[in-house]
């Protein structure tokens, strides 16, 4: 019976995480295309029309330019996400939920300035079953959004609570808010809020891969968000309970 259990939960594993791997090769493959279409479409239309004017050649090396930042970025985003597709086996083991705030935080703390960061914690939680490595770049990501997505004065609040057999973990910022329209698009892969998809720098790479991280734990990624009343993004990752 044991055994039965241990080749059903591998089997699970692997399941998960070619779902994760092929989420990140599904994104940074079609984000990388977008840029190197443009630029090769200007650089083409300047060595082959001997007619453009002066104006019309320097908005085609200005596209160059802004979409050669954009790949340059992109780059960066894979390499991230290279380093967390190899890391696609999940490494489950107990942990405290103040264990991943912690490392999280360690890593985002360049980001934070001089912004408050409130952490409200349910006394006496239990461990998480988790892989590291792999939560805290979940929860980075929803701490990035967080300080990309609300005014710079404004605090971020970290809870985590008991809910049923998960501990859930939530970030709270007090931005502009997502409308219902937009709370499920946001965790599809390249799409990016209209408010925001010219303003803001992103790849729309973020959400869809910690949705897909947390689904790989059994856990699940929502949102919950009002107009003006900033977002609410939490995350569940299973109670251990193992012997």
């Amino acid at each position: 019976m044991s055994n039965h259990l241990t080749q059903s939960d591998s089997g699970k594993e692997a399941r998960e995480g070619n779902l994760l791997r092929s989420a990140i090769v599904d994104s940074v493959t079609h984000e990388l295309r977008t840029p190197l279409t443009s630029i090769k479409a200007s650089v083409t239309a300047l060595l082959t029309n001997s007619r453009l004017q002066p104006s019309q050649r320097n908005d085609l090396l200005i596209v160059i330019d802004e979409e050669a930042d954009r790949l340059n970025q992109l780059v960066g985003e894979a390499v991230k996400t290279a380093q967390l597709d190899a890391d696609v086996k999940l490494d489950l083991k107990p942990h405290a939920i103040e264990e991943i705030i912690d490392a999280a935080r360690r890593e985002c703390s360049g980001l934070f300035s001089r912004r408050l960061i409130s952490i409200q914690l349910r006394q006496g939680l239990p461990a998480a079953r988790a892989d590291l490595k792999l939560a805290k770049k979940a929860l980075m990501q929803l701490l990035e959004n967080a300080t990309k997505y609300s005014p710079a004065d404004e605090p971020i609040t970290i809870t985590a609570e008991l809910n049923g057999n998960f501990v859930m973990t939530s970030v709270i910022d007090r931005g502009g808010g997502i409308d219902d329209s937009e709370q499920t698009l946001i965790f599809e892969k390249f799409y990016r809020g209209k408010d925001h998809r010219y303003v803001v720098q992103g790849t729309g790479m973020g959400l869809p891969i910690a949705s897909a991280i947390i689904k790989a734990h059994g856990g699940s990624l929502c949102v919950t968000s009002q107009r003006g009343h900033g977002c609410i993004f939490s995350f569940t990752l299973p109670i251990d309970q193992q012997p």
